[in-house]
């Protein structure tokens, strides 16, 4: 903070009204995922009293979150009301708003108009330029998003950050008389649009001076599955089993061509595609082929150190009744077809066909996971297992029938961390436009429109996605990639590329390069994974707790052992985003971080 005081606790409290407000929700589940401790009160939830100061005297937090600006005296009692304005004025805490009425109390004019923001690309300011260095400048604002239009009023006293139409201010900083600053932001947002995940990281940054126990990224990891594997095709007809006359080929496997123009594609793009392969499917081919061999697999062996590889099992067998032989070959085949032919991949990780051998809520009936598949994974040495973002899984010792976990949940098979994979629009049995939108169509999905549609729709989810700070790995499938000569309106590139283009268009014409995606392979992102759980294990039993002062971050640690902690706004750690962050080991006692003045931070 800006002057020597007591000690101020690297902590927020967020402040709802009921709890179930668009941006309460958004904010709890940015902190939470950011790994930055907090407090999230209701004022109309049960609750107990609020303390802005501790029995110590020290500042129990760094900055807080409102709904409404009436929260903070509808929470707190009288003491703790004057505690929060003398640290408001003394120390700079600052406050930020996130759906406001405008008016002169937050130095605005009285709204010119209020309702849905749909179609609105909100522009920085250079004063915005400088609190979200990472943005090139535009903001699309996402259909379902309501605002006001207001402007500043002439008393001076609002910075406009982020303008509307009319040069009207949809974000911005008022700082009162007494040189308080409060962000107010005149619209609202839900937790997924993508509006709202372009700002918060920098809001979370002004809030807290640039310092907060927390580490964000924006992570793109894509697996490509059944690679080496034949798909079945989608049939037009809407037969799915690809044999009506005059359909689609009945299946649908990768060429020797498709994987050079991939290769390519992703050296150029400069994005890693993870290759989920089966061994067998390169053998059969091979064995049933007039000439002897499989072209596909010497074209991928010719370019393997573009991609990653990831063991997908040797047949892409099920493992829902497997016995635990067969589990295991299964693995270990795949992974001495691997060696033979000289690919380098995680031997601990491993995709199973399908997800096969989890449990799997959504079959009917209900299925349990195969009580073979734990003893096998831990036989193997397999220490990351996928899974399937959008399916709920039971409790770990718990029935078919009680309350599952919620879906996208990383969860353990004995000692195994399940890393659930996100699935996408693009199927397993479409290689062309037309495959993919009858499909889509006959499958009852609602207002499928054109190509165009259906991939800017998914580009914009992958993008919200990259920008929640989502680790989790979206997965496709080989038939994805094979790029039809014959479909001219996809001018020879794959669904796949065509559809990552879109999205890596979008995000580049959003996030400057001060920003970049980060793709972690799987191994890495289950060791994030469990990362995170440690911390969030650490924070709930209060034994580390973070402090500041005007050029130190003090981190105690009373656990009795070494803690990994994610840290912002220090020396140490790494550049991104306009400032330094990193996961930062601190020794039982306390541990002195110097704060990165904010002169220095770098820029994009």
């Amino acid at each position: 903070m800006t002057r020597t005081g007591p000690r101020i606790e690297m902590r927020l409290l967020l402040l709802g009204d009921t709890g179930l407000e668009p941006g309460f929700s958004a904010w709890e589940s940015s902190l939470r995922r950011a790994g930055v401790p907090f407090d999230a009160v209701a004022a109309r939830g049960e609750h107990g009293p609020v303390y802005v100061q501790s029995r110590a005297g020290n500042l129990r937090y760094h900055g807080l979150i409102l709904t409404d600006p009436g929260l903070c005296r509808a929470v707190l009692d009288s003491r703790q009301h004057a505690i929060l304005l003398a640290a408001e004025r003394e120390l700079g805490l600052r406050l930020l708003e996130t759906y406001a009425y405008p008016s002169p109390r937050c130095g605005l004019q009285t709204p010119a108009w209020a309702g849905d923001l749909a179609g609105v690309t909100a522009t920085l300011t250079d004063s915005g330029r400088n609190l979200f260095p990472y943005l090139r400048g535009s903001v699309p604002i996402t259909a379902g998003s309501w605002g006001y239009l207001s402007t500043p009023a002439l008393d001076g006293s609002f910075e406009a950050l982020l303008l509307g139409p009319d040069d009207s201010s949809l974000l911005g900083i008022h700082t009162d008389r007494h040189g308080c600053e409060r962000m107010i932001q005149t619209f609202d947002c839900n937790r997924d649009q993508l509006h709202g995940r372009l700002l918060r990281h920098g809001q979370l940054a002004w809030l807290t001076r640039g310092a907060y126990l927390g580490h964000q990224r924006n992570y793109l990891s894509v697996h490509i599955d059944d690679v080496l594997l034949p798909n079945r095709g989608w049939d037009r007809s809407g037969d799915p089993a690809g044999a009506s006359a005059g359909s689609e080929p009945a299946t649908l496997r990768m060429s020797s061509a498709d994987a050079a123009r991939t290769a390519r594609w992703s050296r150029r793009r400069k994005i890693r595609l993870d290759l989920v392969f089966n061994g067998a499917g390169s053998e059969e081919f091979a064995r049933v082929s007039d000439i002897g061999q499989d072209p596909l697999l010497e074209a991928l062996l010719a370019c393997r150190e573009t991609f990653g590889w990831i063991n997908h099992t040797y047949r892409h067998l099920n493992l829902d009744e497997a016995p635990r032989a067969a589990i295991e070959a299964e693995i270990e085949c795949n992974l001495a077809w691997a060696a033979r032919n000289g690919i380098e991949l995680e031997p601990d990780v491993l995709v199973t066909g399908e997800h096969t051998g989890l449990a799997n809520l959504t079959a009917s009936p209900p299925r349990r996971e195969n009580p073979h598949l734990a003893v096998a994974l831990r036989a193997k040495r397999i220490r990351f297992v996928g899974c399937d973002a959008s399916r709920p899984y039971p409790r770990a010792g718990a029935g078919l029938g009680s309350r599952p976990l919620m879906p996208g949940t990383p969860f353990m098979i004995g000692g195994v961390l399940a890393v659930p994979r996100h699935p996408t629009v693009l199927a397993y049995d479409a290689a062309t436009r037309d495959q993919l939108l009858d499909r889509l169509r006959v499958a009852g999905a609602t207002l499928v429109g054109s190509w165009p549609d259906v991939a800017t729709a998914e580009a914009t989810r992958i993008v919200a996605g990259v920008l929640g700070n989502d680790p989790l790995p979206h997965y496709f499938h080989q038939s994805n990639l094979i790029a039809r000569t014959d479909d001219r309106q996809a001018g020879g590139t794959s669904l796949l590329c065509s559809l990552l283009d879109q999205t890596l268009d979008l995000y580049e014409s959003l996030i400057s390069a001060s920003m970049p995606v980060v793709q972690p392979s799987m191994s890495e992102v289950g060791r994030h994974l469990l990362r995170v759980q440690r911390w969030r294990r650490v924070c709930a039993s209060g034994k580390v707790h973070g402090y500041l002062d005007n050029s130190t971050v003090s981190i105690i640690n009373m656990t009795g052992r070494r803690v990994e902690v994610p840290l912002t706004g220090v020396v140490a750690g790494e550049d991104y985003a306009g400032n330094r962050s990193g996961w930062l080991t601190v020794s039982p006692g306390t541990t002195l971080f110097e704060r990165l003045p904010p002169d220095v931070r770098p820029r994009s």
